[in-house]
Formats: structure tokens, sequence, C-alpha cells
């Protein structure tokens, strides 16, 4: 096992991947908390330093390339210093960014964290601040990511979509990236419409959105083994993977039993901010690269081991991937 997984490793930057869905910038600003404001009862934060993230879908982008893989991203962004700052930073660590469209009149989706403590402790996350896409009179985006999508298609093996809610994949989009899962896989993660994505390769909702899909509370492997199958088969779909936090993730095919897969490595999770986007991403390049679902959602759940005991939105490299295939796997 050790060396199969190896292998499809090695393999992964030998094609290229497409990610769709709703870029965000991730703004992390660090401080130490120093006293008590005379304007309101609250601590006054000095600053100390600031990081800007690629998150949703831009996060996808990230991962895919911390594992090697070319990657063409389409989407939409703000025409404002933010989405300029995320698209360039997604230029600079080697994604082809042709197809995130920048739209007058809208912002870019941006979330912003306050992170404070002492210099010997760590950071505690002590509000965040959403910035929304707006509901102005923007311009549509529709017709210039539909172009942007089949600019990519040829050059791509496979697509992720990662479908946060914000206006990039509307009923013209999805209904294209059905069209072109009948060619090539494509994997989608959809925050709030899972049951609009129908005839995609496969769907990777964690548990609670599995359940809010079908209207009912998942509350243990029965139920969510159900999910599953009800997902599955009203979508169309090759598969199905459900993800359960510390509860691993369970597989779901056609005629085939459910699957699951236990976490790796420690339940004292860290931060679970992207590791949904990280399942996708690597279940997506690794069936690509020629794994079963098994092996993808395997390879998937030892990546996000990786991503989930790091603070913020974070990535899993190459390096990192084999050091949990050998610590973990068989010879």
């Amino acid at each position: 096992m050790r060396s199969r997984f190896r292998g499809l490793v090695s393999s992964l930057g030998e094609r290229s991947l497409g990610v769709l869905g709703d870029p965000m910038l991730d703004v992390y600003i660090y401080g130490r908390p120093d006293r008590l404001s005379r304007e309101a009862p609250v601590i006054i934060v000095e600053f100390e330093s600031e990081s800007l993230v690629p998150g949703g879908a831009a996060n996808c982008v990230a991962n895919l390339l911390d594992l090697g893989i070319a990657v063409r991203a389409v989407g939409v962004l703000g025409d404002d210093d933010h989405g300029r700052t995320l698209r360039g930073i997604l230029r600079e660590r080697g994604s082809v960014v042709d197809g995130l469209v920048l739209v007058g009149g809208r912002r870019t989706v941006t979330k912003t964290r306050i992170m404070a403590g002492d210099l010997h402790t760590s950071k505690q996350q002590v509000i965040r601040i959403d910035q929304g896409p707006g509901r102005g009179p923007g311009e549509s985006p529709v017709e210039a990511v539909l172009e942007a999508i089949e600019r990519a298609d040829p050059h791509v093996a496979a697509w992720v979509v990662a479908d946060y809610g914000y206006g990039t994949v509307d009923e013209a989009v999805r209904l294209r990236m059905a069209e072109i899962a009948r060619s090539k896989p494509v994997m989608a993660d959809s925050r709030h419409d899972l049951l609009l994505f129908r005839g995609v390769t496969l769907v990777t909702p964690n548990e609670g959105e599995a359940g809010a899909a079908l209207r009912e509370t998942l509350r243990g492997p029965g139920d969510v083994a159900r999910a599953g199958a009800a997902l599955m088969e009203r979508l169309g779909t090759r598969a199905v993977l459900i993800t359960r936090g510390n509860h691993g993730m369970m597989l779901f095919e056609p005629g085939a039993a459910p699957l699951e897969i236990p976490i790796v490595g420690s339940r004292d999770i860290v931060d679970v901010s992207g590791a949904g986007d990280t399942v996708t991403s690597v279940m997506a390049a690794a069936v690509a690269a020629g794994a079963s679902y098994p092996e993808a959602a395997r390879l998937a759940t030892y990546a996000a081991s990786v991503v989930v005991m790091k603070r913020g939105t974070a990535t899993c490299s190459r390096d990192e991937l084999l050091s949990v295939i050998q610590r973990e796997c068989g010879a």
C-alpha cells in the first residue's frame, strides 16, 4: 500500500487541474492584548503583523499548487484591491489566473480574523469580519465564467468545484460542469446547493451539509450511511464522500457497501479551516492520477490530517503527504 500511494503522489504533478468556484481572501491580523479601552469595555489589541491567505476556491488552488500540480483557476473577484491582491498571490504561486474575472461594482469576498495573544501564548481568534460581494448593480459574471471554463477545459484532466454560494456557480455553470463530467472527473463541494449538482462525478459534503440537503439531522453512522445512498441516487454521481470531522469519512459507490475511513494522527484538531477544500482537491488530483475512489479518499484523509493540525487556512505539501504515508501505511 505504501508504494502504491507513494507512486500516486509522485504522479500527481503530471496533470493539470481546473478549480472553479468562489475565491476568497483570508486576512489574519495578529496582535497582543494591551489594556482596556476608555471608549468601551473592550480590550485594545496592539497590532503585530498581518497575513493574507487564499481562501475558499482559492484555497483549493493553493492546496493543489503545494502538491506540485499545475492549476487553472476560474472564479469571480471584485475589481478592488483585495481582488487584485488575491489574483497576484495565486499568480506568484504558479497558478494560471486569467480565468479569475474582476467584476466592477462587486466586492471580493474577504474574511478578516483578529488573532490576539501574549508573546509566549498561542493567538486566539477574537472576532471575524466578513465582507460579501455586495448587492450593487455590478456586471453579471455568468458569460465571463463560462468563457473562462471553455478556455481552461482543454488543458485540465479534472475539475474541482468549490461553491460557497457567492455567485460564481449558477445554473448555467452547473449544467456545463455536468456535461464536462461525462468525459473527465468533476469533484464538487457546495455549501448550500448540494442537490443542484446533479451529474457531477463526486460530491464531498460534510455531515452537516449532507443532512441539510436532505432536511435531516444525521445522528450517527447509520444515518450517514442512509444519507450517502440517498445523495448518490438523487444526484446520479459515481461516488459520494461525506466528511465527519474527527469521526473520519464515509465513501459511497454504486453496488458497494459504505466504506468507513477513520482519521489518522491526533484527534486533538487545532483548526478545521479549509480542510474541506483540501479533501475535495486531493480527491480530484488523485482520481485524475489513476487512483480508485477508496485510494483517493484515503489520500484525502492523510492530507486533511496535516491541515487540521495547523492554525488558520492551510495546505498540505507533497513532502508532508509523503511523510503521513510513510508513517501510516504498511509496506
